[in-house]
């Protein structure tokens, strides 16, 4: 299965051409607004149900916080993109490939789906051991996705470390990580048998300078 991975399009989505990245499974790693409103909500589904995939598979990141306190609204918005799977935390099989999904990412300021490290774990452990796909707004510790340039003199790394020990208990089975939050942290790397990738679209400055990343799984 071939998976067209972007993420971190903040409003920008219509200066993207996918026609270029032919795929089975487009992916959306979250923070797909800019101003949060409802009607940059709906303009950003519209598009990304005409994108020509055989599947869509969209979670949430710490922009959208117009859907973490509205989840009413936004489930039935979404029901009439049908073609349309959104995941938070939880799962699908897709011919025969298992994904799962998760808005959070690491506490900082008051953004949406946002946890501090203990609670994020109890985040993480409701990953099913079979997971082969896994899609997070925020990256694991300890790699190039989740390291930022200026960190004033703390840890560069601000990945979530509990999702790094979950990822090496599904050692084996997991094939892939797509995350974004970090836009400076865009790259794809292999270790263990797993494909980690932050797919942000846009740079720490915003612009749209990162190509969509196509991995198979």
């Amino acid at each position: 299965m071939k998976i067209c991975a972007i993420s971190d399009t903040h409003g920008k989505f219509n200066q993207l051409n996918l026609s270029q990245y032919p795929a089975d499974v487009l992916v959306h790693a979250g923070d797909w607004t800019a101003r949060d409103s409802k009607t940059e909500i709906i303009n950003f589904l519209q598009w990304f149900s005409l994108q020509d995939y055989k599947y869509l598979i969209l979670i949430a990141g710490n922009h959208e916080k117009f859907v973490e306190t509205n989840q009413e609204w936004f489930y039935g918005i979404l029901k009439t993109f049908p073609n349309i799977t959104y995941l938070q935390d939880s799962g699908i099989t897709l011919d025969g490939i298992k994904f799962y999904g998760s808005p959070y990412s690491n506490k900082f300021y008051n953004w949406a789906f946002m946890k501090e490290e203990n609670e994020l774990q109890k985040i993480w452990n409701k990953i099913p051991d079979d997971t082969n796909v896994l899609i997070t707004h925020g990256p694991s510790y300890g790699g190039p996705q989740d390291l930022v340039k200026h960190a004033y003199g703390r840890d560069p790394h601000v990945g979530s470390q509990s999702l790094h020990y979950k990822k090496l208990s599904l050692q084996g089975t997991l094939k892939a990580h797509i995350s974004g939050h970090i836009h400076e942290g865009y790259s794809t790397t292999v270790n263990n048998g797993c494909t980690s990738i932050c797919a942000s679209v846009l740079n720490e400055k915003y612009k749209l300078t990162n190509d969509p990343i196509i991995l198979e799984v």
